[in-house]
């Protein structure tokens, strides 16, 4: 029977993993769960949302726009440039010299900044949260490189990355005496984990010497929020290196604190392998993670006091309990930067089930299990309240501690057909 189950088992996974049709834009709204039943099941990631960028469009129509560029000249056109220090001329101002330059970058190519003592703002394509952006001026120019790190460092203690990558900065030509040199970060307020941040709070930091570590230090230049542009603008004396966009718990908290009137609900879309900042003042907050095809991890946490949440794919697990099988192939590794009080916090190990696995299990057998380190086996009881919520096609499980490694379970017996 064991073999028998098996191989129901192989042609179960393979059925799950087949293609199929990507979803639109993974988007959190209060009607969440009643689109629970239409899930589709995507084989990446959708892209993140764009960018709100009114504040940017009117904040370049002050200025004077000469080109959008992402690559430096080449060797055989590099003769037609001017020469060092000349500043560019907007030919559609009658030969008059601009204000600034505006260019688009991209990720790992080179970009040619002019001289003249004209400041250049060069604007990198955004993520979720937001986009970085890189202001230069001096006499003579530079070239400038911008990779994005999307497995960076751990971030400075008592902080947590709000922009999940962080950006590597080569301006060749050295960064010594400049006139200007910013790194700056541009929110986009329309994403839920920007809202429950404070972002005014948020900070700059520059990987360690070491690379051990990111720092947040007041040494690293003077820091601003721009509230009418969503900005945060450090000005540096040395641009080169590796920065990251932190924010503190502290900061995620009152945030929460300072709302008018706490939302009831915070719907966060969350990042395997990165930390994510939920508020305090039991401000209930659902993480809803990357779906598989099995279907979605969710991470509930209703907490007094402000925390963060990392959860971390294995793939590689120990076997499932005797007379269970895996019914997604990874398993899940929660970590809470600090720990939580069963007396005052409320928090919860969700698992939102597909169409597909609807129809090959009886659901009503489901179960969430915990790795038990001192055996390395999964146990399923004595774990907290478990419910089977079949109108959100939702396993929950109600626990004392988030910290641990999930499996999401269902007995053998329990496979139809």
């Amino acid at each position: 029977m064991l073999f028998l189950s098996l191989i129901f088992l192989s042609q179960f996974l393979s059925l799950l993993a087949a293609p199929m049709p990507l979803a639109g834009p993974a988007v959190l709204v209060q009607a969440k769960r009643a689109a629970v039943s239409n899930l589709r099941l995507p084989d990446a990631l959708p892209a993140p949302p764009a960018i709100e960028r009114r504040h940017l469009d009117e904040r370049r129509s002050r200025t004077t726009t000469v080109v959008n560029s992402t690559r430096a000249p080449s060797a055989a056109t590099a003769t037609s440039c001017p020469a060092p220090g000349t500043p560019p001329v907007n030919a559609a101002a009658g030969g008059e010299t601009a204000e600034k330059i505006n260019l688009n970058g991209t990720f790992g190519q080179a970009v040619a900044l002019q001289g003249g003592d004209i400041q250049t703002d060069v604007l990198y394509p955004p993520s979720a949260i937001g986009s970085l952006e890189i202001e230069f001026k001096n006499r003579d120019g530079r070239t400038l490189t911008v990779r994005e790190n999307k497995t960076p460092a751990p971030p400075p203690t008592g902080f947590v990355a709000l922009e999940p990558s962080s950006f590597i900065v080569s301006l060749a030509g050295g960064t010594q005496g400049l006139t200007l040199q910013k790194v700056d970060y541009i929110f986009n307020v329309a994403n839920p984990t920007v809202v429950a941040a404070n972002i005014a709070q948020a900070q700059v930091g520059k990987l360690s010497a070491d690379g051990c570590q990111f720092v947040i230090d007041p040494a690293l230049g003077e820091l601003e929020f721009e509230a009418e542009e969503n900005e945060l603008s450090l000005t540096v004396a040395d641009m080169n290196g590796e920065w990251g966009i932190f924010v503190s718990a502290a900061a995620v908290a009152s945030q929460a604190a300072a709302e008018e009137t706490p939302a009831e609900e915070v719907n966060v879309n969350g990042t395997f392998g990165t930390a994510i900042a939920v508020p305090g003042g039991n401000v209930k907050t659902d993480i809803l993670f990357p779906e598989s095809a099995a279907g979605s991890l969710e991470v509930e946490y209703n907490g007094t006091n402000a925390n963060a949440i990392t959860v971390t794919q294995n793939a590689n697990p120990a076997s499932p309990p005797a007379g269970f099988l895996f019914v997604d192939r990874t398993t899940f590794q929660v970590a809470t930067d600090a720990a939580t009080n069963p007396a005052t916090d409320i928090v919860k190990v969700d698992y939102i089930y597909s169409e597909q696995v609807k129809r090959l299990v009886d659901v009503n057998q489901g179960v969430i299990g915990k790795l038990d380190p001192a055996t390395n086996t999964f146990i399923t009881s004595g774990l907290g309240e478990f419910e089977v919520e079949l109108d959100e096609n939702e396993w929950t499980l109600t626990v004392e501690d988030l910290n641990g490694e999930w499996a999401i379970l269902i007995p053998q017996a329990a496979l139809l057909g």
